[in-house]
């Protein structure tokens, strides 16, 4: 049986100059795969701009976070504190690479749910692109029943 898991996340974005922050509440699954790492997944909506795709956030047990977006929009981050990662991201502009740097990744998640927070530079052409933090909580959804 499948338990159900609620997902909040906060997003913050400062580009140099304006600071934008959007927050998501959804349903998402919520395992321990075969690797050891945890893994959340969720289909995207019109609340987040990117109907049409699936996101896959996977944390591995030495805090590298790997973000994966299949569908409409597709898109593999990885943040690991102490490494420089060359990623693909897809907007709606277009396909672009960019570089992602971790100044920190901090979590307290185990397969019982959690807390997980990270900030990661974007840069392109070692161009200042986005400075980002995200900060999310996973929690079972103990108003419903389990799933098969």
């Amino acid at each position: 049986m499948k338990e159900q898991w609620i997902l909040t996340l906060k997003s913050i974005q400062h580009d140099g100059k304006e600071r934008s922050e959007s927050e998501l509440n959804t349903e998402t699954e919520f395992y321990l795969d075969e690797s050891g790492d945890l893994v959340l997944e969720y289909d995207e909506s019109e609340t987040t701009g990117m109907e049409g795709s699936h996101m896959q956030l996977r944390v591995s047990p030495d805090k590298m976070v790997s973000v994966i977006r299949t569908g409409t929009y597709q898109t593999h981050l990885v943040v690991q504190p102490g490494v420089k990662h060359f990623c693909h991201y897809a907007t709606p502009y277009g396909d672009i690479a960019v570089g992602i740097t971790a100044k920190w990744v901090r979590s307290t998640l185990t397969e019982n749910g959690g807390h997980l927070e990270m900030r990661y530079i974007v840069d392109g052409n070692s161009t200042l692109l986005s400075d980002n933090e995200i900060i999310l909580d996973v929690r079972k959804n103990d108003t419903q029943e389990d799933v098969l």
